[in-house]
């Protein structure tokens, strides 16, 4: 049999980098070690459309099976590759793994509806004996950490052990899936503090803590790989790839001093930064000492609030004093301490709220950015919502791609204005670069230099989103640490092509987001009548901007817009762009918002 195994598509942007899927990476590498034949497919990064790259690789490779996988927030791209799978060859099977199925596997199948196996937890071994299984026509229920229909239900095997020595992996299919593509990106998207390309490498696998609002698709056992392992793979993509960064994927990387220590010694030969998260209850002055020396040139840490009633509830088993403790010390060191408040907790009340705003406020040397909780499936909150009745159909909750709901002790109308306030507080930390020019590059990117306000040391950053703020923005030369939103320095040429393209057509501008409203600010053209607001979340919807009322999506087909201005260059504009094509015709046209910055654009 002949395996086809595809990448979802997470960016339709060439130019832009994408935290590579490790995952299907792992999978792809342990079925190829059996020595079948397995064929491999990116669909990021191509000019064909997705249909025709499909049916090339199926075709020409004569595929029996196909597998894909992903998280539920890609429900979108996989269930395309599965449909059109099916179009171009009916009697194809497809198999889906990762978080889409682990977190509720018959949920995700049902909401799928094409998919022919679903596989739960781990997939490397459970690939394998599926393969297996489908060339001697064994039993199916002898593959553990499988579901599947069966008789017009849905059945699921026996629960697969985790893998628990993680060294008896083969290092993931970086080759096959194009690795070299998404490092020679940048990824100023996501850290703006880097310089040079990006490699994110597993260290270890779940966590033992059970915070409410996160899932561990790999299982509740923690389990590390040896540095032993860890260094074999960094002398293979080192050389390969010539990596200058990596991200180390293990939340309790620091938990043992030994272990650091090691691994600072032996990280240093190779002259590349890292990126880490840490605990706050575990880390210590001499560990990030050791960090910083190495190399480290990030630590990221899971704060969630500044309140400790909320702490409990989450189950974070840390408090604001260690969190007060561990950013003070990340200073002192000099190290970049990157961290998220998350609001909407189910014991949230305005009071909460307000301390973790007010904590906010009163440190503004830590760089914290502000959201409201996602409730992803297979969560705490995820089960509460369901018991609650606050998600009323799970199916099609997936569907909608996990909307933000109120579990929260907030009204609705307490959690609309709290919204609002997160968007307007996002914007107040930004520091201004002197003597800046801007280079427009497309979809929105531009390259970026001036000024350090501290030392006076210009600084260069390359493919920065112009309407995302970026924080954690690092002086090559002081090591100041400042956020930036482009948009701040950008010329009158944005309001120059708003007003030409309204005199012809209507404008949607979807979703709403804090560099929307802090653009509303220098730009009269936003207020006429022929631009709407839009935004997917409830809770945005009927809140107003400079006197704009923010519509729910079906108003592109009620006021028959023909341009959608997309204002996100991340998945999540990948998913609108999907629903715009799939449910509005009227739409001709959809821009990213950063397009609408180059004096030379036509439509």
């Amino acid at each position: 049999m002949n395996y086809l195994i595809v990448m979802p598509q997470i960016t339709k942007i060439k130019e832009q980098y994408y935290p590579f899927p490790i995952g299907l990476a792992y999978v792809s590498a342990s079925l190829k070690s059996t020595g079948r034949n397995v064929v491999t497919l990116n669909l990021n990064y191509k000019e064909s459309s997705i249909f025709d790259i499909l049916k090339e690789h199926i075709e020409e490779n004569n595929i029996d099976v196909l597998a894909t996988g992903g998280l539920t927030a890609q429900y979108n791209q996989i269930k395309e590759i599965l449909e059109f799978a099916k179009k171009i060859k009916p009697s194809i099977v497809t198999v889906v793994g990762g978080g889409i199925i682990t977190s509720d596997a018959e949920s995700a199948m049902i909401a799928l509806e094409v998919a022919d196996y679903g596989v739960i937890g781990e997939g490397e071994i459970t690939i394998c004996e599926l393969a297996e299984a489908f060339e001697k026509g064994l039993d199916l229920q002898t593959v553990d950490g499988l579901i599947y229909k069966k008789e017009s239900i849905y059945n699921i095997t026996n629960q697969r052990k985790e893998i628990m020595d993680l060294d008896t992996l083969p290092f993931p299919d970086y080759e096959g899936f194009e690795f070299k593509e998404v490092i020679n990106k940048s990824p100023s998207d996501i850290y703006a503090f880097v310089d040079g390309n990006f490699a994110m490498v597993s260290f270890g696998r779940s966590c033992p803590y059970n915070c409410t609002f996160c899932f561990h698709s790999s299982g509740t056992k923690y389990r590390k790989r040896s540095l032993n392992s860890v260094f074999r793979e960094l002398d293979i993509i080192v050389l390969k790839y010539k990596i200058k960064n990596i991200a180390i994927t293990d939340e309790l990387f620091a938990a043992k001093k030994d272990y650091v220590n090691e691994f600072c010694e032996r990280i240093k030969k190779y002259n590349i930064g890292f990126v880490v998260s840490l605990r706050v209850d575990i880390i210590t002055k001499e560990i990030l000492q050791m960090l910083k020396n190495s190399g480290c040139i990030s630590v990221g840490f899971g704060l969630e609030s500044a309140d400790n009633s909320i702490l409990k509830s989450m189950h974070k088993n840390i408090t604001v004093e260690q969190i007060d403790n561990a950013l003070t010390l990340c200073n002192e060191v000099g190290l970049n301490a990157q961290g998220n408040f998350i609001f909407g907790d189910i014991e949230e009340t305005i009071e909460t709220a307000n301390n973790t705003i007010s904590w906010w406020l009163a440190h503004p040397q830590f760089q914290i950015a502000l959201h409201f909780i996602v409730v992803y499936p297979g969560t705490h909150l995820y089960n509460y919502a369901c018991q609650k009745g606050v998600i009323k159909d799970k199916v099609q909750f997936i569907k909608d791609g996990c909307p933000y709901i109120n579990i929260s002790k907030l009204s609705d109308v307490e959690y609309k204005e709290l919204a609002t306030r997160l968007d307007t507080l996002s914007l107040t930390r930004t520091e201004y670069f002197k003597n800046v020019s801007i280079k427009s590059k497309e979809f929105g990117k531009v390259d970026f230099t001036g000024d350090c306000p501290t030392c006076g040391i210009t600084n260069t950053f390359i493919n920065l989103d112009v309407f995302r703020p970026l924080s954690n923005v690092e002086c090559k030369n002081c090591n100041k640490m400042m956020n930036i939103l482009v948009a701040d320095y950008i010329d009158d040429t944005f309001e120059k092509n708003i007003n030409s393209l309204l005199k012809e057509h209507k404008i949607a501008i979807w979703p709403v987001n804090n560099t929307l409203t802090a653009i509303f600010d220098n730009s009269k053209s936003l207020s006429q009548e022929n631009v709407f607001l839009i935004d997917s979340s409830p809770f945005k919807q009927g809140n107003n901007i400079m006197g704009k009322t923010i519509q729910s999506p079906k108003i592109i087909n009620d006021e028959k817009i023909d341009i959608v201005i997309v204002t996100v260059t991340t998945s999540i504009g990948n998913e609108i762009i999907d629903i715009i094509e799939k449910n509005y015709k009227t739409v001709t046209k959809i821009l990213f918002l950063g397009e609408l910055i180059n004096k030379y654009f036509q439509i």
